[in-house]
């Protein structure tokens, strides 16, 4: 069964390597001017570990750019979502089995990761905060134009908030949307920005729209195509092997009926009919 439209299988092509944070941003934000937003009203602070908190609060005091995704609604169990969400090498996983992607992810510590695009992006990002319905990501943004002439260096500060429900039948479902501020670091930025903006701009425009998407894809995927799911997080990947396995346990308790046995394939443009806003 092809299910997965190609259009939409190049616009997250980023997005797949946890690259996600870098995917989100630079593209059509408004510039911040002089609006101040108080760190502690946008995450929990005190809950933040202390060698993070001061650059947490630094990229959201000093933002350059900000931008709040629209919330994105679709069927998934929730421990499946978190793994997703947690798990970015299976994420990543399941995706590279479906497309022949440049995307690159290593985890290079507890909760951090190090991911390019193959395109001029090189992303390495933390977790700072996790909690079923708020997740807080720290990352270090280095993009660099298709022709070396410019590169860009900011700071980026990832916020998913996450809320979950079940329909009358039952049948669970998540809602999350996404929020980033972005501090940009490079020293003249401004001077080159007329420049490298309209290439950011053009780059990312599709990803932008469909970032928080993502996972929300995988998700409805692992429920639709559930043995695929299964083979694919028996492969070697760099996730925790706990993590792996109750993704299993929770891909086979969850079976739908009527789920299909085989794996998905990319197909040219359908549209999505199992999502909403």
């Amino acid at each position: 069964m092809r299910i997965l439209s190609t259009r939409r299988a190049l616009a997250i092509r980023i997005v797949a390597a946890g690259t996600f944070v870098a995917t989100l941003l630079l593209g059509s934000y408004a510039l911040a001017g002089s609006q101040t937003v108080d760190p502690a009203s946008v995450v929990p602070l005190d809950k933040i570990a202390p060698q993070h908190r001061e650059g947490v609060a630094e990229v959201i005091r000093e933002h350059t750019f900000h931008r709040k995704g629209e919330p994105d609604t679709f069927p998934c169990h929730s421990k499946l979502y978190l793994t997703l969400l947690n798990e970015p090498a299976l994420t990543l996983a399941l995706w590279k089995d479906l497309s022949d992607s440049p995307v690159r992810l290593n985890q290079v510590g507890p909760g951090l990761y190090k991911g390019t695009d193959g395109a001029g992006a090189v992303a390495t990002w933390e977790f700072v905060y996790r909690s079923p319905k708020l997740h807080v990501l720290l990352c270090n943004l280095e993009y660099t134009t298709p022709r070396g002439n410019a590169r860009l260096e900011g700071r980026i500060v990832l916020i998913v908030h996450t809320g979950y429900y079940r329909e009358v039948n039952g049948e669970p479902w998540v809602q999350h949307d996404v929020e980033a501020f972005v501090k940009i670091d490079s020293r003249g930025w401004k001077a080159v920005a007329r420049t490298v903006r309209p290439i950011i701009e053009k780059l990312l425009e599709d990803q932008v729209r469909e970032a928080g998407w993502f996972v929300s894809l995988m998700g409805r995927l692992v429920a639709t195509y559930p043995n695929w799911a299964c083979e694919v997080s028996l492969k070697p990947i760099e996730a925790d092997p706990r993590a792996l396995q109750q993704f299993r346990e929770t891909v086979v308790q969850n079976r739908r009926p009527g789920a299909s046995n085989g794996r998905p394939t990319i197909a040219e443009n359908v549209p999505d009919t199992t999502r909403r806003r």
